[in-house]
């Protein structure tokens, strides 16, 4: 069934209207009509089963008549990936989306080419994708910031992870720990921001491998690795 983000408080029959793209999506290009059925979500109410309203000939709006998941708490997951190219970084945020992670944090480093993020593009891009993975929540964006200053502004009980292409695992994630995993542009860390990374208290470093992978490679792979580690249950059998 289709399904749409609204930023809007959630409640048996109250009329939710819609913003010109989302009706243009719906009318023209999945070919809705009056009284179809969607599902709706916010992030805070749960999600909803929602009749298609017609308000006017460019007006629409949807109404929902039950709720069908209730809101659960996601398990806090950040995300610091250095600004790449724009198709590259569209691919992060989709599957970061996919994978759980709750907060997104662009960082630049000495190595980044891109230094802007289109942020408007960026929330379009986390909220369609929470849209088709069927996600309750939408993650975050922040605006960019160089690397020292995103280390500073986690809080201090929050694991940093770094991946370094060329360095070693140091230890386990336990499961328990919020975790910011810090990914490298193209050109990876300079060697003094590896040493910043690793002089920040209780931080890891991680290495997934033989070979050199791009950075957004990278970011998926760590973050599948992660979500195996967090939702696998086999050790409570």
């Amino acid at each position: 069934m289709i399904r749409l983000f609204v930023d809007l408080s959630l409640a048996e029959n109250q009329s939710i209207p819609l913003d010109e793209k989302q009706g243009h999506y719906l009318m023209h290009v999945m070919r809705c009509r009056p009284e179809d059925r969607i599902l709706v979500f916010n992030g805070r109410d749960g999600e909803w089963e929602a009749l298609i309203q017609a308000v006017s000939k460019k007006s629409w709006a949807v109404v929902p008549v039950r709720q069908v998941r209730k809101q659960v708490s996601d398990k806090p997951v950040i995300l610091c990936p250095a600004l790449i190219k724009k198709e590259n970084f569209d691919f992060v945020l989709q599957k970061a989306t996919e994978l759980g992670v709750t907060d997104i944090r662009p960082i630049v480093t000495q190595r980044t080419v891109v230094r802007q993020l289109n942020k408007a593009r960026a929330e379009a891009t986390v909220r369609e994708a929470a849209e088709q993975c069927e996600r309750l929540t939408v993650p975050t964006i922040a605006d960019p910031v160089m690397l020292p200053q995103a280390l500073a502004d986690l809080p201090t009980d929050v694991r940093v992870v770094y991946l370094s292409e060329r360095g070693v695992t140091t230890a386990p994630v336990p499961k328990d720990d919020i975790v910011a995993f810090v990914i490298g542009p193209e050109g990876g860390f300079t060697p003094d921001e590896i040493d910043l990374l690793a002089r920040r208290k209780g931080s890891l470093s991680c290495h997934l491998g033989t070979t050199i992978l791009r950075a957004e490679t990278a970011a998926i792979a760590i973050l599948s690795c992660y979500a195996f580690h967090i939702f696998d249950r086999s050790d409570e059998k």
